[in-house]
C-alpha cells in the first residue's frame, strides 16, 4: 500500500468564485456580441496579499509580468498543472485561460469535473442558466504553498463542515457574514 506524504503547508491562497464567473468559466467561449470574461479575477483588494503569496514584490500591478506557477493537485500525487496571473486593467489581476469549453484553456487539473469541480452544461446562456449548477454554498478555489515552496491547487463547495474545528487552517475557507471574495491564509 502506497502512503501519502502528508503536506507542510505554510499559507493558502483562496478566492471565493462568483456566480458569475462561474457562467463564464462553464459557457461556450465565443458569445453573441463578444465579451466576456474566460478567467477567474483577482480584485484589487486582494493583489498585494496575492503578490506577495507568490514571492513578487516591489512591481506595480499595471507593469506586471505574467507570472506562471506549476501546482500539483491536492490529494493526486504526481499530477502538475500551470497556474498563469496576469495583470487587469484598475490595478487588478486574473488567473487566464479557466474557461473550459474554450480551445485555449489551461484550466487546473484540480479544476475539473473529474475531480469533483462543479459543471454547468455547454450550452448555458446566462448566469442565471447556470445557477442551478452552482454549489449551495459556494464555490472556492485555493492554491496552497508548502514551507519548501511547492504549490499545490484544490477547490471547495458547500458550506463549512460541521465536524471542522477553528483551528483547522481551512476553517477561513469558509467565511461567515460579509463573505470575503479571498485572500491568504497562514496556516504555519
Amino acid at each position: 500500500m502506497k502512503t501519502m506524504q502528508k503536506l507542510e503547508i505554510d499559507r493558502i491562497w483562496w478566492r471565493n468564485v462568483q456566480l458569475g464567473e462561474f457562467y463564464n468559466i462553464e459557457r461556450h467561449h465565443q458569445i453573441e456580441g463578444g465579451g466576456g470574461s474566460l478567467y477567474i479575477e483577482v480584485p484589487s483588494s486582494i493583489v498585494p496579499q496575492t503578490l506577495d503569496f507568490l514571492d513578487v514584490r516591489d512591481v506595480d500591478v499595471d507593469e506586471l509580468p505574467v507570472i506562471r506557477i506549476e501546482a500539483g493537485v491536492i490529494g493526486l500525487p504526481g499530477v502538475l498543472g500551470a497556474i498563469e496571473f496576469q495583470k487587469k486593467k484598475g490595478s487588478r489581476m486574473r488567473i487566464a485561460r479557466q474557461n473550459r469549453q474554450a480551445p485555449s484553456s489551461e484550466r487546473h487539473p484540480a479544476w475539473v469535473a473529474e475531480r469533483g469541480f462543479p459543471v454547468a452544461p455547454d450550452n448555458i446562456q446566462n448566469k442565471e442558466d447556470a445557477r442551478p449548477h452552482f454549489p449551495h454554498g459556494g464555490l472556492r478555489i485555493y492554491i496552497a504553498k508548502t514551507v519548501d515552496g511547492d504549490y499545490f491547487a484544490g477547490f471547495t463547495t458547500g458550506q463549512r463542515p460541521l465536524a471542522m474545528k477553528p483551528s483547522d487552517p481551512m476553517w477561513d475557507l469558509f467565511p461567515e457574514g460579509n463573505r470575503p471574495v479571498g485572500g491568504v491564509i497562514d496556516a504555519g
